[in-house]
């Protein structure tokens, strides 16, 4: 192939703003890792507070994104996009704020209000961005677009981490008792964001999607989905009511396995620093993070690749293969004898947590056009409900029965929810708005 027509292949998965769309991204994911590190640390080791009281403080978080999402999906289909984003960017660099000003006062209550604040905002964040991010890119590389998305997170918790590494680590060691600097890298990284969404506002050009873009080119669309006109309006009518409750019955089955797809993955994920603390006796902060570090990033920058991965490839055998490994990876985490060989394992685990949020993106993507923004809300609205179940059950669980119990359960639900997975996507097949042959 010509490098002529390797570019015009290039030129067709996405619109030119695209890629400096996704990379004004790595600003606001500065703080990933060190905001996933540092909920469990304060809650438990710097506050004191036990498992119960960590899930209830994760659950403020998601709480506040449930709010959000009630009505976020609307606005998105309603209003600007890019404002949108702005306001859920502003709105996170206040959060991390107010999680910093909490540490200095010692107060965890004003620890969760920071928590809440953050989580409303992310969930006005993220609808419209991926309403974006599928607008301005072919249905054929969905996945990769998300994963594109994903890797320019991965860049950006590298970044952050070897920054907020540097001053965590440093001043543990030179002057621990410093928190106005151990913690600082919060008011960082709440600053990032409030620059992220800035540029955005000014760089993204949210009028041009893909559509218009390929007609530009001349490229004619094949993907339009429209109900077959039948002569008989009575038959007419019953097609399209048997289609929307056929429809209807797929999407909902495919929420409810959202819904516990995300109450199982929060079932053990906020537990995983308190069983290397209590039952492989990693106690240190810094080697804390150096453990955990590659499994939030690592399975990030392969992203783009698992997306590659993921367009290829049949959402229902994709599931099914990952939700397996899922499983497997779980069971491995709580045999596992050291700190260094847990963490290996953790990076599999996200990176078969990650390919498999590529491929029911891109499905979410396709099931309606004008509706893309109400969809995504709904789907995000569902999960952080989840999510919300997951580190509250979880939290009790650890207390009642061990730190094992958690990831225990999660292998049983993960093998149970694929039978939903498969029944709902071949239920709304037929019904999708952009179809892949």
């Amino acid at each position: 192939m010509s490098k002529t027509n390797k570019s015009e292949t290039s030129e067709e998965k996405v619109t030119p703003d695209f890629n400096p769309m996704i990379k004004i991204i790595f600003w606001n994911s500065l703080g990933f890792f060190f905001f996933s590190f540092l909920v469990p640390h304060i809650v438990k080791q710097f506050l004191g507070f036990s498992a119960i009281e960590l899930g209830f403080a994760y659950a403020s978080q998601l709480f506040g994104a449930l709010i959000s999402t009630a009505f976020v999906g609307y606005l998105t289909d309603k209003v600007s996009k890019k404002l949108l984003v702005l306001i859920g960017s502003f709105g996170r660099g206040a959060g991390y704020f107010v999680m910093y000003f909490a540490i200095i006062f010692y107060s965890f209550y004003i620890f969760a209000v920071g928590l809440f604040i953050l989580g409303f905002f992310v969930g006005i964040f993220w609808s419209p961005l991926d309403t974006l991010i599928s607008e301005k890119s072919h249905k054929k590389n969905r996945s990769y677009a998300f994963g594109k998305r994903g890797g320019m997170i991965g860049i950006g918790n590298l970044v952050g981490t070897i920054i907020s590494f540097l001053i965590f680590g440093l001043t543990n060691y030179f002057i621990p008792g410093n928190i106005y600097l151990v913690y600082s890298p919060l008011i960082l990284f709440g600053a990032s964001n409030l620059y992220a969404g800035i540029v955005f506002n000014r760089d993204v050009d949210e009028r041009l999607t893909f559509d218009d873009h390929i007609t530009t080119f001349g490229i004619i669309r094949e993907d339009s989905f429209s109900i077959p006109q039948i002569n008989d309006s009575n038959s007419e009518t019953k097609l399209k009511s048997k289609m929307s409750y056929i429809f209807v019955l797929g999407f909902t089955v495919l929420m409810f396995a959202f819904l516990t797809t995300n109450m199982n993955q929060m079932l053990a994920q906020p537990y995983l620093q308190p069983y290397l603390n209590d039952d492989l006796e990693v106690v240190d902060p810094t080697i804390v993070m150096l453990i955990l570090f590659p499994s939030q990033v690592i399975a990030l920058l392969i992203a783009p690749k698992l997306g590659r991965l993921a367009d290829k490839i049949n959402p229902i055998l994709g599931i099914t293969v990952i939700s397996s490994l899922g499983s497997l990876v779980t069971w491995l985490i709580i045999n596992s004898t050291t700190g260094w060989i847990f963490g290996l394992i953790l990076i599999l685990d996200s990176t078969f947590a990650w390919g498999g949020m590529l491929i029911l993106q891109n499905v979410l993507s396709r099931i309606s056009k004008s509706h893309r923004g109400k969809i995504f809300g709904v789907s995000q609205w569902i999960s952080i409900l989840g999510a919300i179940i997951g580190p509250i059950l979880g939290g009790f669980v650890y207390v009642m029965f061990g730190s094992f119990a958690p990831f225990f359960i999660s292998i049983f639900i993960e093998l149970s929810i694929i039978p939903f997975y498969i029944i709902a996507i071949r239920l709304l097949k037929p019904y999708m708005a952009e179809k892949i042959e």
